[in-house]
């Protein structure tokens, strides 16, 4: 019997109790953005579970910003923006995006990965929140959620959350930080 064997019954062993020990994956919730906001003049963008009941707020750059709320207006442009030509790319290849993932905050950062289908299989690729959703509206991709990052609109008032401004239906430029007046 080779020596590589007994090796390989040992560590496929080791590696099933370490699975087993690891516990259940957290439960992912279908989300939905429903809007970009400013939250103390920081642009956000606010995805809430299919009843409403909870929400998660990720705090994005006011370009990101632009680009998700120009994915969710869906304007008929001369030529594609940066997240319109990835999904061309992704399409031309042969790929389809199946899902957009959150799945951890760590250090005040969110993760999350794009699922995509290549040849019959699923890759998963490391992505900023940001970019995963802007491709996420322009691809019509289901976003979801790892429920431990929901919270619910009990600890802040969902009217305080939907009365922000902009909304979708604001123009582009209402996004802009605001410039600050010089001192003299």
């Amino acid at each position: 019997m080779p020596r590589f064997i007994p090796l390989f019954v040992l560590i496929l062993l080791v590696s099933m109790v370490l699975s087993s020990m690891a516990g259940p994956k957290e439960e992912m919730v279908p989300v939905q953005i429903k809007r970009v906001l400013l939250v103390n003049d920081s642009p956000a963008v606010l995805l809430v579970d299919q009843e409403e009941k909870s929400f998660l707020l990720v705090f994005i750059d006011f370009f990101m910003a632009n680009s998700i709320r120009m994915g969710m207006q869906a304007p008929q442009l001369e030529r594609p923006m940066t997240h319109d030509l990835m999904g061309i790319f992704i399409r031309q290849l042969g790929a389809s995006i199946q899902r957009i993932e959150i799945y951890e905050l760590k250090n005040n950062t969110y993760y999350a990965l794009i699922n995509l289908e290549v040849n019959g299989k699923v890759q998963q690729i490391d992505a900023r929140p940001s970019d995963a959703l802007a491709l996420a509206v322009r691809n019509q991709t289901p976003i979801f959620a790892r429920k431990n990052l929901l919270q619910n609109f009990d600890k802040r008032p969902k009217e305080q959350l939907e009365n922000q401004t902009p909304t979708p239906e604001d123009p582009i430029d209402q996004v802009r930080p605001k410039k600050k007046k010089a001192r003299t």
